[in-house]
């Protein structure tokens, strides 16, 4: 065992520093030098670029979001932190395929904001963020699954990704600080050591120019005067904290290191079913709808006579919705009859023709919808519920165009997903609420309607519906508008800040400004 050398008289700083003095051929393994203390703020900016951009980020979020609503400053925000992972990703590919991305889900929060746009900003942000860290070497139509892969790890790492990592770093930083403590209290008898006199001297002789100077004395008071407002503190420190661990885990996305099988498996039959099963139901099941889509047809285009005491309105609510979901249930049972239909013609044409027939059945709900949109009007079930009827035609004719070449469940639901994703893309730039507000408007307008008008749902509408109503009631005259409904009929435009821009929102108040001001002419 070596022996200690003891130096006497020597500092005990530099006793501690002196390790390389008691070994002639360096430190063993038993000696080595104490490691650094930690560092401040400025070392671990220097050390760590992500905690760097970590720290910009926080602080854009807070000029963007901070006392205001939300707008174009989301769309700002995204970016940057798109630019922070470009600069910072470790592969420095070029970015113009994420940049792609990122600017196709950027533009319906530009249109407007909502939960559907800002799911698509969400999205894009997280797909452009992935597509960065896909290695140079994987080809474009291989990207795909290593694209699947990262995405599923980072959609796994956000929710916990930010708090497992501040609770590593609070635990490394205890325990760095607690084997650096002796080395702290030297170095604070140091600082105290030196500084001391020279800091005192300055306090006192500052007291003293500041007494003798009434000008220097209102300045400095002036300085320390700060409204500080604990609550608000706290409450920004909390958002700072919010954004940083929301952010953390985008920043910090892994590279993925492997691809992960994408291939889907086919539709099996449930095990009750078999062929005979399968084609006694097709059977039975055609003859019924058959019945079904006689008696629809007969009624809404036959003239046919509906029994005593029920209205068109009320035959067209009670069988919208009920026949939809026939049509989904269809859908789902032609599905698993797939694999008998491969190996008996006759059990294919039956299929085919249940899917048919299916079609109609989606086509007369519509029908019964529009009856009723007729006599009460539009509102926003009514118009999400008429475009999922058609989602379903589309889709059932997917079904049967699948069975009719054989096609794989994989060839099927990639396109029923993209189109499912191409409509609530397109939806995102509609704005519904102007079209269920002239809808309703012209009907009140009409002296033959007996429907009173839904004032309270109108002005629920919300201001984007403010330039259909104006317009709408400078075209026809409406009886009977409420005074409290005024203000809905007649807004005023608004004045947003720049971080609370839309298109939308900037299109009605450019409508509603230049109306104002031509009515003042």
């Amino acid at each position: 065992m070596p022996k200690e050398l003891i130096i006497r008289g020597l500092p005990r700083s530099l006793a501690h520093d002196g390790w390389w003095l008691a070994s002639e051929s360096g430190p063993s393994i038993d000696q080595v030098p104490p490691s650094a203390p930690p560092g401040n703020i400025l070392d671990l900016i220097h050390r760590f670029p992500r905690f760097a951009a970590l720290i910009l980020i926080v602080l854009l979020g807070d000029f963007l979001f901070w006392g205001y609503c939300p707008g174009l400053s989301l769309a700002l925000f995204a970016w940057g932190i798109f630019a922070a992972v470009s600069f910072e990703s470790p592969l420095r590919k070029k970015p113009w395929t994420s940049a792609g991305v990122l600017l196709l889900a950027t533009l319906p929060i530009l249109e407007h904001v909502q939960l559907l746009s800002l799911i698509f900003l969400t999205a894009g942000l997280l797909f452009a963020v992935v597509l960065l860290r896909i290695p140079p070497e994987i080809k474009t139509r291989e990207s795909l699954p290593w694209l699947a892969n990262a995405v599923l790890r980072l959609i796994k790492r956000l929710p916990t990704a930010g708090i497992v990592t501040l609770a590593a770093y609070i635990r490394d930083w205890r325990t760095r600080a607690a084997s650096h403590s002796s080395l702290s209290g030297t170095f604070v008898r140091a600082f105290l050591r030196n500084w001391a006199f020279p800091l005192g001297g300055v306090m006192v002789l500052s007291a003293l120019l500041i007494s003798a100077n009434p000008v220097l004395e209102h300045m400095v008071v002036r300085m320390l005067r700060v409204d500080f407002d604990l609550f608000l503190l706290l409450r920004r420190a909390m958002f700072w904290s919010g954004l940083a661990l929301l952010v953390w885990p985008v920043l910090t996305a892994p590279t993925p290191d492997e691809a992960i099988a994408l291939t889907l498996p086919d539709w099996n039959a449930p095990r009750f079913l078999n062929a005979g099963s399968v084609f006694r139901a097709l059977v039975l099941f055609n003859l019924m709808l058959a019945l079904q889509c006689v008696l629809d047809f007969s009624i809404l285009f036959g003239d046919a006579s509906l029994p005593d005491g029920m209205s068109y309105a009320t035959y067209a609510h009670r069988g919208a919705y009920p026949l939809l979901a026939t049509a989904l249930l269809a859908g789902g049972f032609a599905l698993a009859a797939c694999p008998f239909s491969e190996r008996n013609p006759a059990l294919k044409s039956l299929l085919l023709l249940w899917l048919a027939q299916n079609v109609l059945l989606t086509l007369s709900a519509a029908f019964r919808l529009d009856l009723y949109i007729n006599s009460y009007g539009l509102t926003y079930l009514r118009v999400y519920a008429v475009i999922w009827m058609g989602l379903v035609a589309i889709g059932l004719a997917m079904v049967a165009w699948q069975v009719q070449r054989g096609r794989s469940s994989g060839w099927l639901l990639l396109r029923v997903a993209a189109l499912g994703t191409g409509t609530l893309y397109t939806c995102s730039f509609i704005n519904f609420a102007a079209l269920i507000a002239t809808d309703t408007l012209s009907r009140a307008s009409d002296s033959d309607n007996t429907i009173p008008t839904d004032w309270l749902y109108l002005c629920s509408l919300g201001h984007t519906a403010a330039k259909a109503m104006s317009t709408q009631v400078a075209l026809q005259p409406i009886p009977h508008i409420p005074d409290w409904a005024q203000s809905c009929v007649h807004p005023d435009p608004t004045d947003p800040n720049w971080r609370e821009w839309d298109f939308r929102t900037a299109r009605v108040n450019g409508y509603l400004a230049a109306n104002t001001q031509s009515e003042a002419q």
